[in-house]
């Protein structure tokens, strides 16, 4: 991280620990449930067993543990990586508590470990989602896609961008 960097973390929200506990407790339980009731053969055992692990094992890959901003760069931190939107088309950012309301999930995740994929919704239109708390919400808005994000202190966020945005004019 440089001098100029600006780490932000992601906190999960209220809705996200409890969907991903319920979505941990299916993937675990009902195969749990269904090898304890019955004999299954081996290859029952690993299709129970190795397909809830799978799932759980890919979601935790695409986790969003938090953001930083290097200049024209917004970094998504991952578990094991970082995926990077440039933002030298930044258009306007804002803070939106309610840019989630009433999305619909196109391709990714929706609850498991973090809210990230695309979306669309009739307020945003087609965007890509990278959020653990729908209460801290940011809207960016680029020239060719609109990214929605959580930061922890999103007014600090809007503000850095902001004034990001400012300056490349």
């Amino acid at each position: 991280m440089t001098v100029m960097d600006k780490s932000f973390q992601a906190p999960w929200g209220t809705l996200l620990k409890v969907l991903t506990l319920l979505v941990i407790v299916v993937l675990i339980g009902v195969p749990g449930w269904l090898l304890l009731s019955k004999d299954c053969t081996v290859i029952e055992v690993v299709l129970y067993c190795g397909i809830p692990i799978i799932i759980l094992f890919i979601a935790l890959l695409f986790t969003v543990k938090g953001y930083v901003i290097r200049g024209n760069v917004l970094g998504v931190r991952r578990l094991l990586w970082e995926t990077e939107i440039d933002l030298s088309s930044l258009v306007s950012v804002n803070r939106d508590s309610k840019a989630m309301t009433g999305s619909i999930r196109t391709l990714g995740n929706g609850g498991l470990f973090s809210f990230s994929g695309k979306y669309r919704s009739g307020k945003l239109g087609p965007f890509r989602a990278f959020v653990t708390d729908f209460r801290n919400c940011v809207v960016l808005k680029l020239a060719e896609q609109v990214i929605v994000v959580s930061p922890d202190n999103p007014e600090m966020f809007v503000e850095i961008l902001s004034n990001i945005q400012s300056a490349s004019r």
